[in-house]
């Protein structure tokens, strides 16, 4: 074969190798995973199965070329991967799909082995509102963070093959191919194939029914727990080993349901295992989601530990809000309303800053670590766990749900359950809340919970006119106790989250 007719060859080759990269479409992506110190990863989901490469580098003049790999194939889609390695810690790299219909160069930052400054952004529950979350990842993208965590629900139904790209890769673009965002599972990620497709499009290879996990970002360590394990050994002997092996100066930990909410759903998951861990482990904030509102509960350490964990709700990034509710001795602030949280660290300073989705600020909390503790500002707000749990305990009681629908003349019992973690005595009050007592009927209760004992209180519940019941068991009119206890002299009212109906 001549030089010429090989020229020709070659050319023609490379011509066809061209158009068929032209005539792929990216259906999702690029967006990044599974970051570290010298590597990352890249994905796209193509609607056509070929050979694809990425060309990157610190320039897009001197570039390397890497072939993705099809990690899968479902509903037409195929998603393919790079797997960067050996890069540059601390450093800018362009990547771009090789041959692709848009030239487009994108670009990403490496983590750094001791890094002192982080920045990253922490939200939850976008699901449901596009056009709220797109424009809390306009708010977001101005902060400049190096990552991004979301407490989960990113979708309304994570077996649906079309919300991933309507609900979640469609409003993140312009974001996801440059800043990575790590999710930890959230209960709607569950529905329809029990987080697979979570799994399939976000993390590596974990068992789908396992999907814990944990990673560093300089001087600070991140652990996502699976919601769906609040009592699994092998997720607690995990959780112990991965931070008596990856301890930084800076320890968080973030999952869908918190162990600590008072509104909305009022949560209280791993009651009893989990908080203790975390402040044994010294981890020091802990967000979750799950109800759509922000709630910062004031730092809790319990008497024997100088570690004091701050537990923060962010479920506001845009799924429908829920009813906050308040407590002034254990709540720094709450609010039903759409935002996001930035924290920035520098060394042993640390500064969270809780933004509305106008970019108004809801919240702020400083904490300075040295030889002594904590700086002054923040060792005030520190509250006792036994406090903590029995405010919590308190907010339960009245949050709880019927054994059964009340008939006009026929009440129906409902039972609560409080426990006192502290010595002193709380009187207290139960009645309905202005605008239940319209349409139900009960006996204001008046007792007093005796330091460090439980309490078995029941009263009878009827209605006064039509009531409906929801498939989820919601009852309207809603449904809502109200408590008036005493505490330290001071009075507070806590109104607890609507009541369903759960035989």
């Amino acid at each position: 074969m001549n030089h010429k007719i090989k020229s020709a060859l070659v050319l023609l080759i490379c011509s066809i190798t061209f158009y068929h990269l032209q005539a792929q479409t990216v259906i999702n992506g690029p967006y990044l995973v599974e970051p570290g110190n010298n590597a990352m990863s890249i994905r796209w989901e193509l609607d056509k199965k070929a050979d694809y490469f990425v060309e990157y580098g610190k320039d897009t003049v001197k570039v390397q070329k890497e072939k993705l790999h099809l990690r899968g194939n479902k509903f037409g889609g195929y998603l393919y991967e790079a797997e960067l390695r050996d890069l540059k810690q601390k450093a800018v790299y362009y990547y771009r799909l090789a041959g692709a219909a848009d030239p487009t160069w994108y670009k990403f930052r490496t983590f750094g082995d001791g890094q002192k400054k982080v920045t990253f952004v922490a939200m939850g529950d976008s699901r449901s509102n596009p056009d709220i979350f797109k424009r809390i990842m306009e708010e977001t993208s101005d902060e400049n963070p190096d990552f991004c965590i979301s407490m989960g629900d990113l979708v309304e139904s994570g077996g649906n093959y079309r919300q991933w790209h309507d609900f979640f890769f469609s409003i993140v673009k312009g974001f996801a191919e440059s800043i990575p965002i790590v999710s930890t599972l959230g209960d709607h990620e569950g529905w329809g194939d029990g987080g697979e497709l979570f799994r399939y499009y976000l993390l590596e290879d974990e068992p789908v029914d396992k999907q814990w996990f944990s990673f560093d970002y300089g001087i600070a360590h991140f652990i996502s727990l699976d919601y769906r394990h609040p009592d699994d050994k092998e997720m607690i002997d995990w959780f112990i080993n991965d931070i008596k092996n990856h301890e930084k100066e800076w320890n968080f930990v973030y999952m869908h349901r918190g162990a600590y909410n008072f509104g909305g759903h009022g949560t209280s998951w791993g009651k009893g295992i989990w908080p203790e861990l975390f402040s044994k482990y010294k981890i020091d904030i802990v967000f979750a989601g799950h109800s759509h509102l922000y709630e910062r509960f004031f730092p809790a350490r319990s008497d024997d530990e100088t570690n004091a964990v701050t537990y923060i709700t962010t479920g506001g990034a845009g799924a429908g809000l829920y009813q906050s509710v308040k407590n002034k001795f254990v709540l720094a602030q709450t609010e039903s309303v759409n935002h996001f949280v930035v924290v920035k660290i520098d060394g042993n300073k640390l500064s969270l800053k809780a933004i509305r989705m106008d970019g108004t600020l809801l919240d702020e909390l400083e904490v300075v670590k040295n030889k002594k503790g904590y700086n002054k500002s923040f060792e005030e707000q520190v509250v006792s766990s036994n406090e903590l749990n029995t405010m919590a305990s308190l907010n339960s009681a009245i949050s709880g749900n019927l054994p059964a629908i009340p008939f006009s003349g026929d009440p129906v019992k409902y039972k609560m359950n409080f426990q006192s973690y502290i010595s002193e005595s709380i009187p207290f009050s139960i009645q309905m809340n202005e605008e239940s007592a319209k349409h139900y009927k009960m006996e204001v209760y008046k007792d007093t919970l005796q330091g460090k004992k439980q309490k078995t209180v029941v009263t009878e519940i009827n209605r006064t006119g039509d009531i409906t019941l929801s498939l989820w068991g919601e009852v309207t009119p809603e449904l809502h106790l109200k408590l008036i206890y005493e505490y330290h002299s001071v009075k507070d009212t806590i109104t607890g989250k609507a009541i369903g109906y759960w035989p």
